[in-house]
């Protein structure tokens, strides 16, 4: 086995702080090491660079906008886990909060089903998820042009489907709990209208009445426009750098 690579965006202190804390206690039901963890730092101050004295790794985008988006901070440890040849990429929420190791760990639990294209902790869904290697290699990465976040893990899943892999997904149980995305939404607030719109552009139909099987009708299965942040942020109406919370 080559091993896991964790991604986990940090936009707030409190949630951010709560799931380092809970991966860092002896029984942590997570039981993967945070030299196996890497931090995408989201924030404008750059409050996660400390959890390094954790043992953690660390990224931060190199100059303005910091704000990166789901997506593209998914794309940052997906990357990595491939320049690694490493097996799979777990997404993981800083909502998360995980307990005392109970039967089993959600790293061992992974490791009984080595091999599975999918692997999502039940109940959590997209917040804790390990995905396989061969289904980026197979369909891309994540679309960046969905920006900040949401409707990114749906447009993959569809790409998943148009190869025949999105069922048979395993599901695991861990002793764990997540915040969602309350403790953000004062935070943020996520374009729904303008992304479902890109979506269905992209697809020929909303979700559930796609018409294509290629993005854009013929374009390949990773495709998507490079389309700088500051210009997304102004398509779906996020406002400039200095207004604006990205």
């Amino acid at each position: 086995m080559s091993g896991l690579l964790v991604v986990l965006p940090a936009l707030v202190p409190e949630t951010t702080d709560a799931c380092v804390a809970s991966i860092l206690r002896p029984d942590s039901s997570f039981g993967i090491p945070p030299a196996d963890v890497l931090i995408v730092d989201n924030s404008r101050d750059g409050f996660a660079e400390k959890y390094q004295a954790d043992g953690f790794r660390y990224w931060r985008q190199p100059e303005p906008p910091y704000q990166l988006g789901v997506a593209r901070s998914w794309n940052v440890g997906a990357r990595a886990m491939l320049e690694e040849d490493r097996d799979y990429l777990v997404l993981l929420s800083a909502s998360m909060e995980f307990g005392p190791l109970l039967h089993c760990s959600f790293r061992w639990q992974v490791e009984q089903f080595w091999g599975a294209k999918v692997v999502e902790a039940d109940g959590h869904s997209w917040h804790l998820i390990a995905l396989h290697r061969s289904c980026f290699e197979r369909v891309g990465l994540f679309d960046e042009c969905f920006y900040p976040a949401y409707v990114e893990a749906i447009d993959w899943c569809y790409r998943l489907r148009m190869v025949g892999w999105e069922q048979g997904w395993v599901r695991v149980w861990v002793n764990a709990l997540s915040r969602g995305v309350a403790a953000h939404n004062h935070l943020v607030a996520c374009p729904a209208g303008p992304l479902l719109d890109y979506y269905a552009a992209k697809w020929g139909g909303p979700k559930g009445e796609e018409t294509w099987v290629q993005p854009f009708g013929s374009k390949p299965l990773d495709y998507w426009e490079s389309t700088p942040i500051p210009v997304l942020a102004e398509r779906y109406g996020l406002g400039d750098e200095g207004e604006g919370w990205w």
